[in-house]
């Protein structure tokens, strides 16, 4: 089985899509092979965005699955019309103006939603087998997280489908839709709060008179390597953490500051604050 796949609004995040799909290792066999488009058709609003993708693409060796890619400007229509999925990845406030270009054309069709905050209601207006994603910009590189859920109308056949797509992009994880909003805020906006606290860790490193280079690189394999350590251990972070504590030592004194000022419950504020955010992105659009 071979079908198209179109992309609406390819982005930074519809390219890492594109990326890890159009990458993504030979299948095994033929079962998993028909998971595959033979064909992408990437759609973007303007002449310069199309060339962006086809740059991006002449990037990249041939596909090992055997994948072509056509990148378009204003043919939306005509791109859902031959496509069996249809994977939405314009910014939110764009969702709307672009589904009902398409309105016409996209019933029946498997849609693959990463609009922040469009909830699956929502998207059932114009198809019923809705599938929503939250993924991440790592996604870029195959390092992602995705948090799916789905329509009820999305059979058994084709959720295997949109796991071994969205599984190129890194860890694949499957939620209820009312777990959306706090997976948007977790793994959405997770990187740019880690990326905060990489960059506190680099400069605490300069302040303290550590090369710029020196820092960044001992900042990310301090990230890099505890991430690691609580994936191969299995173990609570907090056990951890008290393990590299001794008593009157340096780290727990450092612990004692950041915990007075308010590190932990601002981190944990902050990541309620973007869930809240996101539970009002799509709430226009009824």
């Amino acid at each position: 089985m071979t079908y198209t796949l179109a992309i609406l609004g390819c982005g930074v995040m519809g390219q890492a899509l594109l990326s890890a799909i159009y990458n993504a290792p030979k299948a095994a066999d033929e079962t998993a092979a028909a998971f595959y488009p033979s064909k992408i058709i990437t759609c973007n609003h303007d002449e310069p965005s199309a060339h962006q993708v086809t740059d991006l693409v002449e990037t990249f060796d041939e596909s090992p699955n055997g994948i072509k890619v056509e990148s378009t400007y204003g043919h939306n229509v005509s791109a859902v019309e031959e496509a069996s999925v249809v994977l939405l990845g314009t910014k939110p406030f764009l969702a709307e103006e672009v589904l009902n270009g398409v309105k016409s054309v996209i019933g029946g069709k498997l849609l693959i939603s990463l609009a922040a905050g469009w909830t699956i209601d929502q998207l059932s207006q114009y198809t019923s087998t809705v599938c929503r994603v939250m993924t991440n910009t790592p996604a870029k590189y195959g390092y992602g997280c995705a948090v799916v859920s789905y329509s009820a109308d999305v059979s058994k056949e084709q959720k295997p489908l949109v796991n071994e797509l969205i599984s190129q992009v890194g860890k694949y994880v499957e939620l209820p839709e009312k777990n959306m909003d706090a997976a948007t805020a977790l793994v959405g906006s997770g990187p740019a709060f880690v990326l905060l606290m990489l960059e506190s860790l680099m400069e605490s490193g300069l302040k303290l008179g550590i090369p710029l280079q020196e820092s960044k690189e001992c900042a990310m394999k301090v990230l890099e390597g505890t991430v690691k350590m609580v994936e191969k251990s299995g173990a609570h972070p907090s056990v951890l953490k008290h393990q590299v504590c001794t008593p009157g030592g340096t780290t727990i004194a450092g612990l004692c500051v950041m915990e007075e000022k308010g590190v932990k419950s601002g981190i944990i504020n902050g990541v309620e604050e973007a869930a809240r955010v996101a539970s009002q992105l799509g709430q226009k659009k009824k």
